[in-house]
């Protein structure tokens, strides 16, 4: 069973969409207790770390997630804002703290273009996919849609794919089992369904 956390991110819809393409299994997590059924968690994000872990706080689940995923080794997908709240914390309208499940910070790109043209949006090509098992039979030069302004900066080794736009960051990251990826897998066409595929095959 596939458990997508739902506490209120604008993307949910359209992640839940996209997963009833390659899976029928497929839960609307609103509770803690409900995590234990799942066997993939996956948590959206569209908006401010702080308004993220504000509204996982309201659900309660924060303790029952960090279980399943440190004690449980259930496989865990984050996407967007939802790979930034596995940080230590985040630097965004202030500091907060975030899930601690990844050592580091989400911090503001330092995009060094024209005007410093932010948030970072559109199609943009990745780098060391073979480091990550979410990109199996992706190829190299495939392309996915982002839009951020943040990003995660790891202060512990982890497998990471990277991207540019201004400066390198960390497009997506993988510890054990916990993966996260900062553009939009639900909008990023074929190659997005396939990388979901994946993470679902592990």
């Amino acid at each position: 069973m596939i458990g997508v956390i739902n506490y209120g991110s604008g993307n949910f819809l359209s992640v839940w969409n996209a997963l009833e393409r390659i899976s029928s299994k497929i839960s609307n997590i609103q509770n803690p207790s409900e995590l234990k059924k799942c066997s993939h968690l996956i948590l959206p994000g569209v908006g401010s770390f702080g308004h993220a872990m504000a509204k996982l706080k309201e659900l309660n689940i924060i303790e029952a997630l960090q279980e399943e995923l440190l004690i449980n080794k259930k496989n865990f997908l984050g996407i967007c804002v939802g790979m930034q709240v596995l940080a230590t914390e985040g630097h965004e309208m202030g500091v907060f703290k975030g899930l601690d499940l990844i050592n580091g910070k989400v911090n503001l790109l330092q995009a060094d273009l024209p005007n410093g043209i932010l948030p970072h949006m559109g199609w943009n090509e990745l780098t060391g996919m073979d480091n990550s098992p979410l990109f199996k039979n992706i190829e190299y030069d495939a392309t996915f849609y982002f839009v951020h302004s943040y990003h995660l900066v790891c202060s512990e080794n982890v497998k990471a794919v990277k991207s540019f736009y201004g400066q390198e960051f960390n497009a997506a990251i993988s510890k054990d089992n916990i993966h996260g990826v900062q553009f939009h897998p639900e909008k990023s066409q074929l190659n997005g369904l396939k990388l979901l595929k994946n993470f679902l095959d592990l």
